[in-house]
């Protein structure tokens, strides 16, 4: 099983292509919304969903993986290996995705196993969520010989 936690209110502009992916997925992956502070200071909202996003994995004995800028990168067969690997171990995995004002990674990192960035370029968090289920679809086809493109 694999899980995307997500500080979210909606998905606006990428509510097509997700839902697609949701979809096609089935009961695969699980998706958690986390609702945003409502703060105003930034600092506010990063240590509130931090600590949120602390008391969750705290409990999770899952694989976690953090989406964070400057982190490593993954081709996809390096991902669909990971995966692979990684469900063997744990048979269980969280991909962990941040709000706008991201997390504190230092009050986090005992309980995250990796940290990983799409790209050295910065992308909405909605549009990190898009992506990682495009991806996680993607290892999926490859890994049962299922045409990606139909």
């Amino acid at each position: 099983m694999i899980k995307i936690i997500s500080f979210v209110d909606s998905f606006k502009h990428y509510n097509e292509p997700i839902k697609e992916f949701q979809k096609r997925l089935g009961k695969q992956v699980d998706f958690v919304k986390l609702k945003p502070s409502k703060r105003k200071e930034n600092k506010e909202i990063v240590d509130e969903e931090t600590k949120e996003l602390l008391k969750i994995l705290e409990k999770e004995k899952w694989y976690k993986v953090l989406l964070y800028i400057n982190s490593k990168q993954l081709s996809t067969i390096e991902f669909s290996e990971l995966i692979e690997q990684k469900q063997m171990q744990y048979s269980n995995i969280i991909f962990i995705i941040g709000w706008s004002y991201w997390v504190d990674y230092e009050i986090l990192k005992n309980n995250i196993d990796l940290k990983v960035s799409f790209s050295p370029m910065t992308f909405p968090h909605i549009q990190a969520i898009m992506m990682i289920y495009e991806q996680i679809y993607r290892i999926i086809c490859i890994k049962k010989w299922i045409n990606y493109h139909h």
